[in-house]
């Protein structure tokens, strides 16, 4: 008997910080059975702190510098939300994000970094850039950047202010010179143009270092011409200039501010407790200091009575003990104690291949500690991107099956969701085949065993059209909310194929066993998105059914009307006609790519975005200009939906490879061999295909038979129109909308496909 760990508690990760990239990694290579973990990040692909001087400095790539999570919550099968926490309830145990119901949690940990305080100079928030949060940093800069090279180019100065005096400050003044000094050319002259100066109040830079870093720092400061300025508090910034404590201004292009880090003002609304340095209390445990079901780690934590810098060494270090120490509080163990050194080693990026090196009184420099903070760097990035292959299980006893059927199976024993987890196609018509059905006459499109449509057709007393329709999936993200909102277009959109408006609807849950708070807020989550996403289709729900099932499960049976003469039908398309798609291809090879890891968090995005989008706004486009024929790409692909409308039409078509197109990093995926369990069953349409020889090696062909979840229509239309129609849906937001080929008349006996 095979059973099923329910859910039985729930931890909350709140913040994609160094700490939390250890508990991920932690929780994938040694699972936790019966605890689900949830992380919510602002942030999916989040950077390196220390890395940024040399990404600035272009001494290091973007990858080299963040670190992608969906990987890692894929690696610890956590639930992903990108969302920004603004409060939690912690009588209760909800967790408030935007736009979704609350989330219950038995176990809560914050690792949401820190940024410079903007309240502690009037004006910095409005009129200056805050190195952090890094994201926001990295897009200002890049303006700033532009416009000092483009002034400089024209022979006038460009004045950038830095206000602090920290080792950040430091670096970000060395960065910023050696990447403007190589956008205009390392020995351009017009470089002594780019005015830097450092401003910090303190007697001097880098209070916190020794005497020999000061000293140092300052030299090289003063060789490259970037001007320092002590004892100097800025109490106010306006547009382009700087006012100083003393009554001083200055005049400035650009100003960059790294003072004081704080948090925001929600944790200690919620009622935690405040540090004596305004950061949240936590005890050795790196529990909060009242409430003990609360963690929290790096810049935004302080361990009671050990104050330390704000430096991500302390995250990194806390990453272990926080892993081990949520694994013990949810068992009822006891927690480790966590005690920060009182000397860690800094490195700081001269960004000209040196970098200097110092622990308590210790000092180096040179091209050797440069090696050895990118060494440093760029192993913490590899720990947390270069992860283990996510292996599928597969108990096969030996001598049951023969090789060949042993090795199909294991090449797709990690089976996949969405629509790639349907019947193969061949299967489903081999047994639709062999059954004898009971006919009536107000049951349509029964006629032609060849022509069978999106949907059923029921001629009502009144004359109108019944169209019905039921399709259910198995989820294929770790996010019930999000999952549903795109398994409700899925449902929806053979009702929209044949150009009708959904009317109601039943739902079908499958819920995997469960704690009854943890089911309830399943349940909770999967109904809220499907109420929400049927009332913009203003279509009823009528109610539904439950079921306890080994993973979630969403699914409709969906009610549309219409006149019998304003229904798409896939046998109406005819020769000289063009073919139009909607959406771009590449859903199921990017959704086998996430299953594994292997899928980036930009692809996914983009692939999620555009299954979140209805086919509906489509459908008076494509009737208004002349449409016939129609059908929706999904789990039997482009070729396979594409050979159905030209059986059921008695036509052929002729499609342009070129022309379609595929989602960002779809081809990568395929390139690599990652294809869905059902690509192999609809592939054998190959069968009706020409000219396969000739384009079978272009990147955009395997394409073809990738089982789409959520996809979009493809519908032929008069030629004349075809342009005029593309247009339309671009501007109504369907902007991978692709004419694609014609239709051509038929010229064997079965219908084929021609690739040009």
């Amino acid at each position: 008997m095979n059973l099923t760990t329910p859910v039985v508690k729930h931890l909350v990760l709140v913040g994609g910080g160094h700490s939390h990239l250890s508990v991920l990694r932690s929780f994938g290579m040694k699972p936790m059975p019966g605890l689900a973990i949830t992380l919510i990040s602002r942030d999916i692909v989040t950077p390196y702190s220390g890395a940024m001087p040399a990404f600035l400095a272009q001494q290091i790539e973007h990858q080299e510098m963040h670190i992608d999570l969906r990987p890692l919550a894929q690696l610890a099968s956590a639930q992903l939300i990108q969302a920004e926490v603004t409060r939690i309830d912690l009588e209760r145990k909800l967790v408030s994000v935007a736009g979704r119901p609350d989330i219950p949690f038995d176990i809560i940990s914050l690792n949401i970094g820190s940024r410079p305080d903007a309240n502690l100079i009037k004006g910095a928030a409005q009129h200056a850039l805050a190195v952090k949060p890094i994201d926001q940093f990295l897009s200002g800069w890049d303006s700033i950047r532009q416009r000092a090279v483009t002034a400089i180019q024209e022979g006038k100065e460009f004045k950038l202010a830095i206000i602090g005096g920290g080792p950040a400050s430091v670096e970000l003044a060395f960065a910023t010179q050696a990447r403007i000094a190589r956008d205009l050319g390392k020995q351009d002259p017009a470089l002594n143009r780019f005015k830097i100066n450092l401003l910090t109040a303190d007697s001097a830079l880098l209070k916190s270092h020794n005497s020999k870093v000061q000293e140092f720092t300052a030299r090289e400061l003063a060789g490259r011409n970037i001007e320092t300025t002590s004892a100097c508090r800025i109490t106010e910034i306006k547009p382009g200039l700087l006012v100083s404590d003393d009554g001083e201004i200055r005049e400035f292009d650009a100003v960059v501010f790294a003072t004081g880090a704080s948090i925001p003002q929600w944790p200690f609304d919620c009622g935690l407790q405040a540090s004596e340095d305004g950061f949240i209390e936590v005890k050795p445990t790196l529990q909060s200091s009242n409430f003990e079901f609360v963690f929290a780690t790096g810049d935004a934590a302080t361990v009671r009575g050990e104050e330390r810098p704000k430096s991500g060494v302390y995250a990194v270090r806390q990453g272990k003990v926080l892993a081990e120490n949520l694994r013990r509080y949810a068992t009822g163990r006891h927690l480790d104690n966590y005690f920060p050194q009182r000397k860690a080693l800094a490195l700081m990026n001269l960004c000209d291949g040196r970098a200097i090196a110092s622990r308590g009184e210790l000092f180096f420099s040179g091209r050797s500690m440069w090696g050895l903070k990118h060494w440093i760097d760029s192993r913490f990035v590899e720990k947390f991107s270069k992860l283990p292959e996510m292996p599928a299980s597969l108990s096969l006893e030996p001598g049951l099956a023969n090789k060949d059927t042993e090795q199909r199976i294991r090449r797709h024993a990690m089976r996949c969701a969405g629509c790639g987890a349907k019947v193969a196609g061949n299967i489903l018509a081999e047994v639709l085949g062999e059954l004898t059905f009971y006919e009536r006459p107000d049951v349509l499109g029964t006629e032609r065993k060849d022509a069978v449509e999106d949907a059923s057709q029921i001629r009502l007393h009144d004359g109108r059209i019944l169209i019905q329709s039921v399709d259910y999936l198995k989820t294929f993200i770790n996010d019930p909310w999000l999952f549903t909102r795109i398994a409700v277009n899925h449902c929806l959109s053979d009702i929209h194929a044949m150009g009708c408006t959904p009317h109601s609807a039943l739902a079908m849950v499958g819920l995997p066993h469960a704690e009854k708070r943890y089911a309830r807020q399943q349940l909770r989550e999967v109904m809220s998105a499907c109420s929400e996403s049927l009332l913009q289709e203003e279509c009823t729900l009528l109610g539904g059914h439950t079921a306890e099932t080994a993973t979630l499960e969403f699914g409709l049976c969906v009610n549309g009307f219409a006149e019998e003469d304003q229904l798409l039908r896939k046998s109406g398309a005819s020769a000289g006609e063009s073919l139009i798609m909607t959406k771009a291809l590449g859903t199921g090879t990017l959704l086998a790519a996430d299953m594994r890891g292997l899928a980036r968090h930009e692809w996914m995005e983009g692939a999620l975005r555009q299954m979140l989008i209805s086919n509906r706004e489509a459908i008076p486009i494509i009737v208004s200009h002349g449409a016939k024929a129609c059908t929706d790409i999904t789990g039997f692909g482009f070729a396979g939906h594409l050979l159905e409308l030209l059986e059921a039409s008695a036509c052929d078509a002729e499609i342009t490879l070129d022309s379609i197109k595929s989602l960002p990093g779809a081809t990568e995926t395929l390139g690599k061999g990652i294809i869905s369990s059902l690509h192999e069953d609809n592939s054998l349409v190959e069968a009706s295909m020409r000219n396969v020889e000739q384009h079978a090696r272009q990147a955009i062909y395997p394409l073809l038979f990738d089982p789409q979840t959520a996809g979009g229509l493809l519908f032929s239309l008069p030629a004349e129109q075809a342009e005029k129609c593309q247009r339309a849906l671009h501007d109504a937001g369907y902007t991978e909308a692709s004419i694609v080929g014609k239709i051509i008349g038929r010229q064997q006996v079965n219908s084929t496909i021609t690739l040009i």
